[in-house]
């Protein structure tokens, strides 16, 4: 993923020599001081064709979506890490090691298979499942042998922000699996889904043969499986060779469950998804892009769900806070 280009001077934009909101990836349109996707790139949230959408929304601009862009930009700015923060390979976060890479780096990893004769398993993580295992031995556990610890939210990377470390992009499931279900194809690669209710992967599943022709999906299953059906499931995985597995069981059920189950299908990639599933099966809507680039996408899923969610995150988040704070005082 390519850096912005340089912004337009201050000055070229108060003598009317270039606009306040223009282009900084997109390199045939007008620069401008800030760009309309600014606030993505600081958060971390490099998805999409950038350069497009600055095309997009350059030929409906106004005042007032010029002046949503300044507000959000400055909020970006406030939650992005200080210069001085550094980009740490492998940062220790409250009760794990998370993998800091780019949204290449990572895709190119889940298409990379383990080593010593098992599965690759890949852990997405959220304040909240950082909270968990925090008090939880088991999933601490898992996520220590876990092959890579992916960062999603923007809790992870403000957490991170105050402990000096710099988090390169916000790798959640919801906006990688794009991406994967294009790459897949090309490498030959089947996607299985596993979990969430009866009915929701199948639906997942339909959408997303709809939105990625020539994706193969040959094994879709819900998650309430008993012992047996999980080991049958995990020898049907094995027989298809190169695969990527995704699970969405929610922490810390997902983690332990693929740990036990799956680890001996040596030629897939696991990946745990959490609540993956209800997104794309249409259940859950998702946060607009406003949402996202204001670093608020936990609050409108509360708002969805306040009596599920509240635990989580108005009590959840300003424990994670309070973790990281305690880690750096240590």
């Amino acid at each position: 993923m390519k850096a912005p280009l340089p912004r337009a001077s201050l000055r070229d934009v108060l003598r009317g020599r270039a606009p306040l909101v223009g282009a900084r990836f997109n390199e045939v349109l007008p620069r401008g001081y800030l760009s309309p996707v600014e606030a993505r790139w600081l958060l971390g949230l490099p998805y999409g064709d950038l350069a497009a959408e600055e095309a997009r929304y350059l030929q409906g601009r106004t005042p007032a979506t010029d002046f949503g862009v300044m507000l959000r930009t400055s909020v970006a700015r406030a939650l992005a890490p200080p210069e001085s923060a550094q980009p740490e390979v492998r940062p220790f976060i409250v009760s794990a090691r998370v993998d800091n890479l780019t949204l290449e780096q990572a895709v190119e990893q889940l298409f990379t298979q383990g080593q010593g004769g098992r599965a690759k398993l890949v852990s997405i993580v959220h304040p909240h499942a950082l909270n968990l295992a925090a008090r939880d031995v088991a999933l601490a556990r898992a996520l220590a042998e876990a092959d890579m610890v992916l960062p999603d939210g923007i809790g992870i990377r403000v957490g991170a922000a105050l402990l000096g470390v710099a988090m390169r992009h916000n790798l959640n499931g919801t906006d990688l699996l794009p991406l994967l279900c294009k790459h897949a194809p090309a490498r030959g690669w089947p996607v299985v889904l596993v979990g969430a209710a009866p009915g929701v992967a199948e639906a997942c599943a339909e959408n997303l043969r709809r939105a990625h022709p020539g994706l193969e999906l040959p094994i879709v299953s819900h998650g309430f499986l008993t012992a047996a059906g999980s080991r049958a499931l995990a020898e049907s995985i094995s027989r298809l060779g190169p695969c990527l597995v995704l699970v969405g069981m929610g922490s810390p059920r997902q983690e332990l469950w693929a740990r036990e189950y799956l680890s001996g299908a040596a030629q897939a990639v696991i990946l745990t998804v959490g609540g993956l599933f209800d997104f794309y099966s249409g259940r859950i809507q998702r946060a607009p892009i406003a949402w996202r680039e204001l670093g608020l996408e936990w609050m409108y899923r509360l708002l969805q769900e306040p009596r599920r969610m509240a635990v989580r995150y108005l009590l959840g988040n300003p424990l994670f806070l309070l973790r990281i704070l305690w880690q750096k005082l240590r």
